[in-house]
């Protein structure tokens, strides 16, 4: 026999809500059992309104109970996480940039005489050749340089070659001073040391940049530091000719860049998979994947939100996973928050399975992971139907 409409809605009230305050129920009791006494043709009309307007109070109530539920931070998600289509994150997320070695309080800036140079490398990109030069201190003072020098050029004979300066082809990376200590010159096959500079010079290589023009040969370099005092002078190898007319871009000096530090590898939770039995060919594949934190420390997903790789592959008994799966989207984690210690959270995830996917048993394999680390692939089967 069913039940009276009032019990259902009074049981949904008590478990989604909370039981009524002591005695609620008996005054409600009471003024039904007055308003009975009253003549009925007065109150038969209006019944059947009270009974309407008190299942949309309780009908709103939830709903009001549930969204606040859903919008008050730090609440853990009660149900399954909505899958949205959210692009992945690879990037690193902070990386420090180079920077010069700090100077100590009352250092002066480097006079020729405190100085010795070395030619260094060379490389060459878009058409254009870069030479480099290594600085170190000698004496017993520090001293720094910053900047962009008066770079002169010569060839074999001695005569001045007339580059005009231009802004070095790739840039600079920093315009700082460099602290330079006395001490051996730089090694030309690692980089700089503290104490250390280097300065880059670049010249185009290719005749299409002047037609009609012929190169001239580069032999030695002249460097003034801040256009006063004498040159710091070197003999450069047989490089690549030079076109006039495309200038000389010539650098600032730079020191040895800061030691970059990699980020932590982040604890990943263990995955478990829930995939229906089968998907239609050119449908959409929902499935759910329940992460488990395994460790003894919370593991917060909105600030460490990570990407996830899914793939569909033929089963095949005699194969194992794939090698690596590139991560294309990103959890949803904002309403996730974060998985506390021996504690789960379910996430929905959406699939597109191709119209021209071949009927029979494949498996979905799935990894997660951030930009520095992901986890070994999880799997289930499931059956792709036409």
């Amino acid at each position: 026999m069913n039940r009276p409409l009032g019990d259902d809605l009074r049981q949904l009230f008590e478990r989604e809500i909370g039981a009524p305050p002591p005695g609620a129920r008996e005054r409600v009791l009471a003024s039904v059992s007055q308003a009975a006494r009253r003549p009925a043709r007065r109150w038969q009309a209006a019944a059947g309104l009270v009974a309407i307007l008190l299942a949309a109070a309780i009908v709103a109530t939830l709903l009001v109970a549930r969204e606040n539920q859903r919008t008050i931070p730090g609440n853990k998600p009660t149900g399954v996480i909505p899958w949205l289509p959210l692009p992945a994150q690879l990037q690193t997320p902070v990386v420090p940039s180079p920077t010069p070695s700090p100077l100590p309080a009352g250092t002066k800036p480097c006079t020729s005489g405190q100085l010795q140079i070395d030619v260094l490398g060379s490389n060459g990109a878009g058409g254009h050749v870069f030479r480099s030069f290594g600085f170190s201190g000698r004496g017993t003072t520090d001293c720094f340089l910053q900047g962009t020098p008066s770079v002169a050029l010569f060839d074999r004979s001695g005569h001045l070659l007339p580059f005009k300066p231009r802004a070095p082809f790739l840039g600079s990376l920093s315009t700082g001073p460099v602290l330079v200590q006395p001490g051996p010159l730089p090694d030309p096959h690692a980089n700089l040391k503290n104490g250390q500079a280097a300065l880059t010079i670049d010249w185009v290589t290719q005749p299409e940049a002047c037609g009609g023009s012929t190169s001239v040969q580069i032999a030695t370099v002249k460097i003034t530091l801040n256009g006063v005092g004498a040159a710091l002078s070197a003999t450069l190898p047989d490089d690549p000719g030079a076109y006039l007319c495309a200038g000389l871009g010539v650098g600032a000096f730079e020191g040895p860049p800061s030691p970059v530090e990699e980020p932590p590898v982040l604890p990943l939770p263990a995955i478990a998979l829930r995939v229906p039995s089968t998907v239609r060919a050119g449908g959409v594949l929902v499935y759910q994947v329940t992460l488990t934190n395994g460790t003894l420390q919370p593991m917060d997903l909105v600030a460490n939100c990570p990407n996830y790789g899914e793939e569909l592959f033929p089963n095949d008994p005699n194969s194992g996973p794939p090698r690596a799966m590139k991560p294309l989207f990103q959890l949803n984690c904002t309403p996730a928050g974060t998985i506390q210690p021996k504690a789960s959270l379910t996430f929905e995830m959406r699939l597109n399975v191709q119209q021209d996917e071949a009927p029979g048993l494949y498996r979905l394999f799935f990894t997660l992971g951030y930009w520095n680390s992901m986890t070994a692939p999880t799997s289930a089967q499931v059956t792709i139907s036409k």
